[in-house]
């Protein structure tokens, strides 16, 4: 199967998982909105890349209550902590139509085995991934609601003045902060009217500088 090696960044978890692994073991799957690509307690049999699309990563707690892991973009892997366990650990649902690439587990642990190198380049690439969904994560740690959404905002940001181009709606964000969508508006709103962004559609832009979290914290809506 003939795959983009341009789909997928230089030095990236993905490129190195494809760089190591010959294409004909690749399979391509097609996924429409909402569709399920694994549940948490299949069989691990396979690392995952997004072609095109979007991905979320859910786990459900043992209270039954669903809590959002990680949105792969499109050029991003998945399931990669699946390479040492038996069983995916999570829920992995499409959130719009998507292709994903396939990378058949015990290929890859094969082919990691035969070359070290690549095997502790890889390493230091999950490491670096892993710090930045440590940050990700920690969005949660914080109280104000309103603090929690504008460092949401400088995370996905880029640019000068940085914006962030929303490719996802505000209620998939919501759940990734464990906020509601109500809330959400209303710090967008309170925002907006500090002059912290500037909405034009679905670009946001921020209006201060990315350090400056002195006013993030005013207004009703991070109650």
């Amino acid at each position: 199967m003939a795959v983009d090696m341009s789909a997928f960044s230089p030095g990236t978890v993905a490129a190195r998982l494809l760089a190591v692994l010959h294409q004909s073991r690749v399979t391509r799957h097609h996924f429409s909105r909402d569709a399920t690509i694994f549940q948490q307690g299949d069989a691990a049999k396979a690392i995952f890349l997004v072609e095109t699309g979007r991905v979320r990563l859910t786990r459900v707690l043992a209270d039954g209550t669903p809590l959002i892991l990680y949105v792969a973009q499109a050029g991003e892997g998945f399931a990669e902590a699946s390479l040492s366990a038996a069983h995916y650990h999570c829920d992995a649902i499409a959130e719009i139509d998507t292709v994903v690439l396939a990378l058949p587990k015990a290929d890859l642990l094969a082919a990691f085995a035969a070359d070290p190198a690549e095997c502790l380049a890889l390493a230091l690439t999950l490491a670096a991934q892993v710090r930045d969904l440590r940050a990700r994560l920690e969005l949660r740690n914080i109280r104000s609601a309103s603090a929690r959404v504008l460092t949401w905002l400088r995370l996905h940001s880029s640019g000068n003045p940085p914006s962030v181009r929303m490719q996802r709606s505000w209620t998939q964000v919501a759940d990734e902060l464990g906020l509601t969508r109500e809330v959400v508006y209303r710090v967008l709103a309170t925002l907006e009217r500090q002059m912290q962004i500037s909405r034009d559609g679905s670009v946001v832009r921020l209006t201060i500088a990315p350090d400056d979290s002195r006013h993030a914290d005013r207004g009703s809506a991070n109650k």
